[in-house]
């Protein structure tokens, strides 16, 4: 099932949430998949999908260039990122 957040909710579920609703996701938290997309430099988000096992996070970084990251939901381990 596909789930997507706009950059609102994803704002609101980070700073409100209690850890049981960050873990909507089967296997995987939302939480630490932003934590991981921001260590790699993503910091506006404008979209964040969750399907097939993994975190599908769109972004840009703070020049404004965009960045597309997966992150599996289970170990938060960083699949696959593009840049612009």
């Amino acid at each position: 099932m596909r789930t997507l957040l706009s950059a609102a909710a994803i704002a609101s579920l980070i700073g409100f949430a209690s850890p049981a609703l960050a873990d909507f996701a089967p296997g995987g938290s939302v939480h630490r998949a932003v934590e991981t997309a921001r260590s790699f430099g993503m910091v506006g988000f404008n979209e964040i999908q969750y399907f097939d096992g993994k975190w599908e996070i769109q972004g840009r970084d703070i020049r404004g260039k965009d960045i597309h990251m997966d992150v599996d939901a289970i170990t938060g381990a960083v699949i696959k990122v593009d840049r612009d």
